[in-house]
């Protein structure tokens, strides 16, 4: 003998009379008879005293309380189906889910026989026709939190009622965003009777004997069920990773009653997604920061050091303030990205410090002393550390190199020391007092070479001390009569004002040498610090990336979503 469905057609008022069809298996798909209900649901009449409908003869009211036969309880296994999670609103701190409320209850007034009634075992009934159980959400955060489709009910032969409606729950959610955008969040779900104390009706798990008895952190007694949220309709996320579905039912006792508040709460823990936060968040502001390292590598001559600073900090402002609309407000933590931000601004702020004072010291004149500290340690020391060569020393030493080589070649060739004109003007009085000089005139080839001589000028003591000497051989003194020295008074008057001129020219040149070493002096010492600089942001940014993105929790979580078959 096969089983037997009946479905009862939807009426808008079910006290009134309303029409109901059956189908029977042994008609083969045809319809018996059309019977009609007078004054309540299921009292019908009986057809040709085969008892074909399996109703009661006694008014059921919707209203009542479906209270179990011996006692005044009502155990109803509760489920959440969940089928997506719609979107988490970081800034309302509410999370929107899609899903089914399962309900499975048993009413003694809707069981009987199916053997009296022609196999019929499943009876199908409008939500609007039967009792139903005002299981709500308790943190529902927009519009109503009752059930507002009121789908079909199915009720077996033994009483038994299932019902399964459809909903779209906005509920809150404590959103953690310390850790954002590789955070993890925790939302609950609170279910319980909005009427009902534990008393009269006893909330429990669908898969009651899946349920873990333990007690929680203030001793009470939880019933927990690992995978408490039934997943088999359930779509994937792309913005989010549905790691656990923990369902726990308490029991508690609260002052202002004498009887106990049962609920079943839900734990969702969903993990955000990395990979489009990385892309879209983490790079860019990583890029930012690393051009921060470039401002010290950029010559101080190219004048643009300030302006790339300045650029890189009014772009991370900018960067900022987009932020702010997506991060939900709050004084309790700082998240994670604005972590890394405030840090890549403090280092681009310190950046410009840095780079007008490299600048100060770059172009500082020449008539600023160098300490001799600062010389011997960023110029002798830490310009050799760090590999910086210097160009000026380059060329001081081939200058060197080259005097030297020429004061060697002239030693080699020049037997006799060369007097100066110092000594030459000292001992012309005395030629004059001389009786054994012997006075000739000289002749026009003699005061040539004496002329020659005298103008020939070293000028190594005039670097060193500013000094110039004019080279005359004792030979062409002794040749000088006392006519001849009266008669080139004026001669000697006019190489005195040579090397009068001589000494000013070489002095000069000298002080601009030695000014522009000085000069070159402080470029090197900007150059050394710029290098410093640049090797201590390198690091410094380095390091916070990796100490701030990698510290946040989820980095090291290795825990695999739920799959779903």
């Amino acid at each position: 003998m096969h089983s037997t469905q009946v479905s009862f057609l939807s009426t808008n008022n079910f006290e009134s009379n309303a029409s109901i069809c059956f189908l029977d298996s042994r008609s083969n798909g045809f319809f018996n008879s059309i019977i009609f209900l007078p004054n309540s649901i299921f009292q019908l009449w009986e057809l040709n005293k085969k008892k074909q409908v399996p109703i009661s003869s006694y008014r059921y009211n919707k209203i009542a309380f479906p209270s179990g036969q011996h006692n005044n309880s009502l155990t109803i296994e509760f489920k959440l189906s969940l089928d997506q999670i719609v979107d988490v609103h970081e800034k309302d701190q509410v999370i929107t889910l899609k899903g089914t409320l399962v309900h499975h209850w048993f009413d003694f007034r809707l069981s009987w026989n199916p053997s009296d009634f022609g196999n019929i075992t499943l009876m199908h009934f409008p939500g609007e026709m039967l009792w139903l159980p005002d299981i709500i959400l308790y943190n529902n955060a927009h519009g109503s939190p009752w059930v507002s489709e009121t789908t079909q009910i199915h009720v077996s032969h033994d009483g038994r009622v299932t019902w399964q409606p459809p909903v779209v729950y906005d509920a809150f959610c404590n959103i953690d965003i310390e850790w954002y955008p590789y955070d993890l969040q925790i939302c609950e779900l609170k279910f319980g009777s909005w009427t009902y104390g534990g008393s009269q009706l006893n909330l429990v798990h669908l898969n009651e004997d899946r349920a873990n008895e333990s007690q929680d952190s203030e001793g009470e007694n939880v019933w927990k069920v690992e995978r408490g949220v039934e997943l088999s309709n359930y779509q994937e996320s792309v913005e989010w990773d549905l790691l656990s579905v923990e369902g726990i039912r308490h029991k508690k006792w609260y002052p202002c009653c004498d009887y106990p508040s049962i609920d079943i709460t839900y734990y969702l823990h969903i993990r955000r997604k990395k990979l489009f936060y990385t892309i879209n968040m983490i790079i860019p502001c990583v890029s930012l920061a690393s051009l921060t390292l470039w401002v010290f590598y950029l010559p101080c001559e190219s004048h643009q050091k300030i302006q790339l600073c300045i650029s890189v900090l009014v772009a991370l402002t900018i960067y900022f303030l987009m932020l702010i609309d997506i991060i939900p407000p709050t004084s309790i933590v700082t998240p994670l990205i604005l972590k890394y931000l405030s840090f890549t601004m403090v280092m681009v702020a310190l950046s410009v410090t840095f780079t007008v004072f490299v600048q100060n010291i770059h172009y500082r004149a020449h008539y600023q002393p160098m300490p001799r500290f600062v010389k011997k340690w960023f110029i002798e020391k830490l310009g050799k550390m760090l590999l910086i060569s210097r160009k000026t020393e380059q060329a001081q030493y081939h200058r060197t190199a080259q005097h030297e080589k020429i004061a060697t070649m002239a030693k080699k060739n020049t037997p006799p020391p060369p007097k100066s004109v110092n000594s030459l003007f000292l001992e012309l009085p005395m030629l004059n007092r001389s009786v054994s000089v012997k006075i000739r005139k000289p002749s026009v080839k003699a005061v040539k070479n004496r002329m020659r001589r005298l103008l020939s000028i070293d000028m190594t003591d005039d670097v060193r001390g500013c000094r110039s000497y004019i080279l005359v051989s004792r030979k062409d003194v002794e040749e000088i009569s006392p006519e001849t020295v009266k008669d080139t008074d004026p001669d000697r008057e006019k190489l005195r004002k040579a090397e009068r001129n001589i000494h000013f020219i070489a002095k000069t040149l000298t002080d601009e040498r030695k000014d522009q070493e000085a000069e070159a002096d402080w470029q090197f010492v900007s150059l050394v610090i710029d290098r410093i600089l640049l090797i201590f942001f390198t690091v410094t940014i380095t390091i916070g990336t990796v100490l701030t993105i990698f510290s946040a929790p989820t980095m090291c979580d290795d825990r695999e979503p739920i799959k779903i078959n």
